[in-house]
């Protein structure tokens, strides 16, 4: 692989694992050490909740570090929310643009703006103000239902599409050299993937049929397992709406060209080997903030 360790691209994506394992893996291991979860202050414990930081913070006796966590905290949703609309629009723009939506969902202004995505993701946003409701407990509860194995689903589709592009891509003699960056796990991370989200989403549906604490009800298991139904009656409705009843398409039929911004060979090594070159004669340091930032 043409210089496939050093490319900016590589490291960047490397350097997103350890700073994922830092500060998601780390962080929530010594909070656990921290925080018992016996604590009235946590979410479902009492009247009021807190984030486990800053229960933590308060246990080890900080008096002024709990405000200035809480807002760091409000600036970070102020930010996930304007990633949100931000990546939200451009799905349901991209959506209208290949008639998977209402056509008038692709429109764009002379800005680039996508005015519609970004009206219909606001317009879903204004959901957050049921956090207000009185029984905001179930109303969070069946969002969570809708949403919460839509992740699941959405991953394994990520997986199952890797391993069939990898696939095709062998299928029509192609090499991997000409991809700007490659799994390091190759297919076998995606395969172990899909396999361990079959494995969450059977665990799931059995704590939907019997709940902990509870006998099998109607309730308890839309709750835990809406979001299932969901998908499958969006996607017999597309089926429908459309008339296509493949299941898949053949990997001899993958295009594997339309939507790349270039597909001369010479011209992508050249330019992975230029960026090579230019980050090697960068000082020491720079590569390493390269590489952590």
């Amino acid at each position: 692989r043409v210089g496939m360790r050093r490319r900016p691209r590589q490291m960047f994506l490397s350097a997103r694992f350890w700073r994922i394992f830092l500060f998601y893996f780390l962080s929530l291991t010594f909070i656990g050490l921290l925080v018992p979860y016996t604590s009235k202050e946590l979410l479902g414990g009492g009247d009021t909740s807190a984030s486990p930081f800053v229960i933590a913070i308060k246990n080890g006796g900080i008096k002024a570090l709990p405000s200035i966590f809480n807002a760091v905290i409000l600036i970070a949703v102020l930010s996930v929310g304007n990633s949100a609309v931000y990546g939200c629009s451009r799905t349901i723009q991209s959506l209208g643009m290949q008639g998977l939506a209402p056509a008038f969902f692709g429109y764009v202004d002379r800005k680039g703006r996508p005015l519609m995505g970004i009206f219909c993701s606001a317009v879903f946003g204004l959901l957050c103000f049921l956090s207000a409701y009185r029984r905001q407990d179930q109303v969070f509860a069946w969002l969570l239902s809708v949403s919460g194995l839509a992740t699941i689903f959405l991953w394994f589709n990520i997986g199952l599409c890797h391993v069939r592009f990898r696939l095709a891509l062998h299928l029509h003699g192609r090499s991997t050299d000409e991809l700007v960056f490659t799994a390091v796990t190759g297919i076998w991370g995606s395969i172990y993937s899909m396999v361990l989200l079959v494995v969450v989403l059977g665990v799931q549906f059995w704590v939907a049929l019997f709940p902990i604490g509870l006998g099998a009800n109607a309730e308890a298991f839309f709750q835990n397992y809406l979001g299932s139904v969901v998908i499958l009656v969006f996607y017999l409705a597309h089926k429908l709406w459309t008339r296509n009843w493949r299941l898949y398409v053949p990997l001899a039929e993958i295009d594997l060209d339309s939507g790349r911004r270039e597909t001369d060979m010479e011209i992508i090594r050249k330019e992975i080997e230029e960026a090579d070159a230019a980050l090697r004669a960068k000082p020491l340091y720079k590569r390493l903030w390269i590489y952590w930032c």
